[in-house]
């Protein structure tokens, strides 16, 4: 039936012949989009370089990760993928990738892998571990050495070593960070409290240790409160005696506040300090996170 139509309508025929002519062409020479491999080595570096550029680094970290399966010896994906890492937050990846690399060789990695395992591990608050990495033989430079030492010692808290070290440094490396040196001379203007001290100004007159922290409305107050019951524990005494439940009462006030005052003017000393400390770290975390060294 078909074969008389065809015959019958020789316009359907030509184009039928058109047809299967296009057909076993395409079949035999298929189009070039469709010959291109889509998961080649080419086009993941270009799409990783991608991600990466437009800062979508937990993606181009996967890329990367795809790259080094292709070529497992190329050091600048190696490199890119713990950077990647690091650039994502996801620092204890990083760091797992760079001990897979290396095991416990990591003294003998490439400058650009070291550079990048030592920032993964003071992002980590590994200290020690940069301490001891920087003692090794390894292929930093001395002078990105001083640079990682004076973030581990700001970090530590030592800010005078620190500054000694930046200074050193500076002298003998033009080149060295200025943003270091600035957070150095802030950490190294710090005034820490000391709690002890707090303690036994608030011993002597209560709320001073507090005043001595700056919590200047928190130390009048406990002066205030402290004193107020006092008084009214006296007013008690005198006019009812050693008996009298009033003062008894305000003399229980004020001893407990008092006592819970001197306490708490160390507690505000430490908290001082702490966030003294915090403000340098987090200045030191951000220098490390800038990639300015």
């Amino acid at each position: 039936m078909i074969a008389d139509t065809i015959i019958r309508f020789p316009h359907i025929k030509k184009a039928g012949l058109i047809v299967l002519t296009n057909l076993f062409f395409f079949l035999a020479h298929p189009s070039p989009c469709l010959s291109q491999d889509l998961y080649s080595q080419e086009l993941s570096q270009k799409y990783a370089g991608y991600l990466f550029s437009s800062q979508q680094y937990g993606l181009a970290a996967e890329e990367f990760e795809r790259l080094i399966f292709f070529d497992n010896n190329n050091l600048l994906f190696k490199y890119n993928l713990i950077k990647s890492y690091r650039l994502s937050g996801n620092l204890n990846m990083g760091i797992k990738r760079v001990y897979y690399f290396y095991g416990t060789s990591t003294d003998t990695m490439p400058a650009i892998l070291a550079s990048e395992f030592v920032k993964l591990q003071i992002l980590s608050d590994s200290l020690t571990v940069v301490e001891n990495f920087l003692n090794q033989r390894n292929t930093l430079s001395l002078e990105y050495k001083s640079v990682i030492s004076s973030c581990n010692l700001l970090l530590k808290g030592n800010y005078g070593v620190a500054q000694q070290m930046v200074n050193e440094a500076s002298a003998g490396y033009p080149g060295f960070p200025s943003p270091l040196m600035s957070i150095t001379q802030e950490a190294n203007r710090v005034k820490l409290k000391s709690p002890f001290l707090a303690a036994g100004f608030s011993v002597i007159i209560p709320g001073s240790g507090k005043v001595y922290t700056g919590n200047w409305s928190d130390g009048f107050f406990s002066m205030l409160f402290v004193a107020g019951n006092a008084w009214q524990a006296y007013r008690g005494f005198s006019k009812y005696g050693a008996k009298s439940a009033y003062g008894w009462v305000f003399a229980g006030l004020s001893t407990g506040f008092y006592i819970g005052n001197v306490f708490g003017s160390a507690k505000a000393a430490r908290k001082y300090n702490k966030n003294k400390k915090n403000g340098i770290d987090h200045q030191v975390f951000d220098f490390v996170r800038s990639d300015s060294f």
